[in-house]
């Protein structure tokens, strides 16, 4: 850009004008380092009388630890005039009268007049900007060190829980080894699974970097496959087809829905393929647009007979229902051919918004 030329006596009066009236500070130096002309707020910004700084080396405003290079970046300036901020990427700072530093902003433009060639520069105190900036900075520190203890917390947390459970199921497995009732063993084994299932979800909140939401499909299908694999009768006859879509919940959602999967493939295969018949078991997760999900297990077995029994009035149903009114859900049940459980429940607004 080439210099700007002012020559004209009126262009002149103009000019002192609209430097006065500048609401920054604003100096007029001459290409022997000298102020020649400097506007109010300047003189404010950096303490000085009126008239004061007229005629006083620009260096005077420069910090003692930058003053022996100035001259230096004056020159380069002389040889390649250009309109430019001045010491673009580096803090500035200016020196006031009383010896304290200000941090600014400069901007440089080459002028021409008939007295010879100046450079206009524009000074502005950035102090209340850093002040901010460090204020932020300062807050952003102490956030980051609030979710770090926060996370560490919670880890800490989902790692006695997880180790409490496994200790729940130990006491089980070793009750089990001094009970040869079978009616008392079946009850101990459904509590296993049920605390295999809440362990299964801490499991995988500890090696999770997101401890508000859990991925639903990858839990329920690991449990599903867990059921099934745990019961020996079934082995080799009972497939297991899973249609999961990605559904994120938070985790008092997703223990509910762990248990309530436990509950149905369990009862599913205790009474649902009866004389060593084959079958197959599926376990579906949905979400639609409305912000609820679905939640479907079913089997092609004999299917839920009409007058109760075991299977239709157990603790494992009652269990079904009461963790589905938990969840602010409902229940349907499709018989014929086999069982199908329809768990439906809405997500919480804020996790159904995000992106998945």
């Amino acid at each position: 850009m080439k210099p700007t030329i002012v020559t004209s006596p009126v262009g002149a009066e103009l000019f002192h004008v609209a430097l006065e009236a500048a609401p920054i500070g604003m100096m007029l130096v001459g290409a022997d380092g000298r102020i020649a002309i400097v506007n109010t707020q300047l003189e404010l910004l950096f303490g000085y009388g009126k008239g004061e700084l007229v005629g006083a080396p620009v260096e005077q405003l420069v910090p003692a630890r930058f003053r022996a290079g100035h001259p230096a970046f004056r020159a380069a300036f002389a040889s390649a005039p250009t309109t430019r901020p001045m010491g673009v990427g580096r803090d500035l700072h200016g020196l006031r009268r009383d010896g304290t530093e200000v941090p600014i902003e400069i901007g440089l433009n080459p002028l021409t007049t008939s007295a010879g060639s100046f450079v206009l520069s524009s000074v502005v105190d950035i102090s209340e900007r850093k002040r901010a900036e460090a204020d932020r900075e300062r807050l952003l520190d102490e956030l980051r060190g609030a979710l770090r203890e926060r996370e560490l917390m919670l880890q800490e947390i989902h790692h006695r829980v997880k180790n409490n459970l496994q200790i729940i199921t130990s006491v089980i497995n070793l009750q089990l080894d001094r009970i040869d009732d079978a009616h008392s063993r079946t009850a101990l084994v459904d509590c296993r699974s049920r605390v295999h299932a809440m362990s299964l979800i801490h499991e995988q909140l500890y090696e999770s970097s997101d401890y508000a939401r859990v991925r639903l499909a990858p839990y329920v299908g690991q449990l599903a496959r867990n059921v099934v694999r745990a019961a020996e009768a079934s082995a080799g006859r009972i497939a297991l087809a899973l249609e999961l879509d990605d559904v994120q919940v938070p985790v008092d959602q997703a223990i509910p829905c762990g248990l309530i999967v436990t509950e149905l493939l369990t009862n599913a295969l205790k009474h649902g393929f009866p004389d060593g018949r084959p079958g197959t078991l599926r376990v579906a997760l949905r979400a639609d647009c409305a912000r609820s999900v679905e939640l479907v297990v079913g089997d092609d077995g004999v299917g839920m007979p009409a007058t109760p029994t075991p299977r239709t009035d157990s603790l494992g149903l009652q269990l079904v229902h009461a963790l589905t009114s938990q969840l602010g859900g409902r229940v349907q049940i499709d018989a014929g051919p086999g069982t199908t459980f329809h768990v439906s429940f809405p997500r919480e607004p804020d996790l159904a918004a995000r992106p998945r």
